[in-house]
Formats: structure tokens, sequence, C-alpha cells
């Protein structure tokens, strides 16, 4: 069977024998958006408060040492089912129903072993999924440009069709006022993407990748902060906004309605500014 084909599967199973999960996708379906224009380009907010622990993770070294890691095989609720794959590099995954749904389908793929987040040997392995999984968008965050789990590898994927920059891409659409640097690359070869990402040590960046038909299409987000300044701000000047991969591809997560509320397109290109 096709390993998109048991994703599908293992995801319809989650929604039905996991209860916390399949209320968290459920809830999906009622919750409420809106798009801002930046540079002409529209970004969609989403209201989603099921996100508050990953906008608000404490990822400095005394709290992750604090914690137990939520990507650990033995530390995974017993619900939650793990579907084994392993890379032609050798290195050993599994995928995971994501319970804290942003994609109407989105899986988290953690490192079988708890291996801190590095893209760097492992690029060749989100391309060989991206060509496993058709139906799905690849995404990595750095560990200091929005992963929750800076301490675990991990990749996410979700459904196509679902962030904005997708389909911009794939139409050729130019990025020159794009309101996020962005490097867009296409290859019909795995090898030929791969020479640019193996830096040490990793610079701060985000990453998404997909495969239709015989192209690879690889974008990079260069980053040079991992919160902007709103995030640690007091009163009405505070946003709770982490970017990550999904917010630079064109759907911004806000866990607290106040901020879906006041969120302007003025306050997502400062946000913007500030950490690309």
């Amino acid at each position: 069977m096709h390993l998109n084909t048991q994703v599908i599967q293992l995801l319809n199973r989650q929604t039905t024998t996991w209860p916390f999960a399949a209320a968290n996708y459920a809830a999906l379906t009622q919750i409420k958006t809106k798009t801002l224009s930046i540079n002409g380009f529209d970004f969609i907010v989403q209201f989603n408060p099921a996100r508050i622990g990953s906008s608000a993770a404490q990822t400095d070294p005394q709290s992750i040492q604090n914690r137990k890691c939520f990507l650990c095989r033995h530390h995974l609720p017993p619900e939650q089912e793990t579907l084994p794959f392993t890379a032609q590099s050798g290195n050993e995954y599994f995928i995971l129903c994501n319970p804290y749904p942003i994609f109407p389908r989105h899986l988290t793929i953690p490192d079988r072993h708890h291996n801190d987040q590095q893209i760097s040997g492992r690029v060749n392995d989100m391309l060989e999924l991206a060509e496993l999984l058709p139906d799905f968008i690849l995404f990595y965050n750095g560990p200091k440009s929005g992963a929750s789990a800076p301490d675990h590898f991990h990749f996410q994927a979700g459904n196509k069709g679902f962030l904005p920059i997708q389909s911009l891409v794939e139409s050729g659409a130019s990025f020159a006022h794009y309101p996020v640097p962005a490097l867009v690359f296409t290859t019909d070869q795995i090898d030929a993407a791969t020479t640019y990402l193996h830096q040490e040590p990793e610079p701060m960046l985000n990453l998404l990748c997909w495969k239709t038909e015989h192209t690879y299409y690889i974008v990079i987000f260069p980053r040079k902060r991992h919160r902007p300044s709103q995030f640690f701000a007091t009163g009405d000047a505070n946003i709770l906004l982490t970017p990550g991969t999904i917010d630079l591809g064109g759907v911004l997560i806000t866990p607290l309605e106040k901020d879906f509320c006041k969120l302007t397109a003025a306050d997502v290109s400062d946000i913007f500014t500030q950490i690309s």
C-alpha cells in the first residue's frame, strides 16, 4: 500500500478513535478567519485557540530541560498511533496525526530517536517524503524559527491547497514584493536541491517543499529573529504570534481572539520585517 494512502487512513482512524484529536479537527470547521492584503498578497488570519501551546511554547534551554519531550514515543498519548517510515538515508521516523491541527489534514513526522532539530543531512528525507506523499506539502521550522520542540527533530506536513504560497509558486508569480524574503527553487533532481541547505552551523530558516508531477518545489525563508517585539510587549501592544513556516506561507495563526480581532496588515508587515 502506498504511504500516501496509509497516512490518509491513519488520519481518518485517529479522528474516530481519539476523542481529543477528533474534537480539535471538528473545531476547524468553526474557526474564524479573515484576510489581510500585504503588498498585494493575501494572508489569511486564523483564530485557532488549540494552538496556544505551540505559539506560547517556552523554548529556552531551562524550560526544555524541565519538561518531558512530547515527541518521544514513550511520552505519546496512548490513543496516538504511529506509522513507521525509514528514509533511503537510513534515518528512521514515525508519522503521527497532529492533534492540534491547522490544516484539515495535519501530520507531525518526528525522528524515532531524540535528536536536535537540525535539517542538515535530512533534506533528502524531506524531498523523499514529498514524493511519497503527493497530497501533502512538507515543512520544517528551524530550532530558533518557530519550532516548539527544538530538542527533537521533526517535519510537519499538511494537505496541499491550503497555503496561499503554493499556488503563487506554481504559477510562477514574482516574489519581488512578497512581504517576507523567500528563496524559491524548482528542480526535477533531488541532489540539485540539497547542496544549498547543508551548512554548518544551520542558519535561521523555515522551509517548505512539495512535489507536483515531475517537479520539486522548495521555498526557503531566511530568518534573523525568532519572535517579534509584540510577543514580549504588555497590555494592548501584546500580540501572541510566533511566526513559523505556515505563517510565512500565508496563514497566520492567532490562538487568542483579541489578537485575531485587532491584527492589521500594518502589524503583520512590521512583524515580518523584524523576523525576516
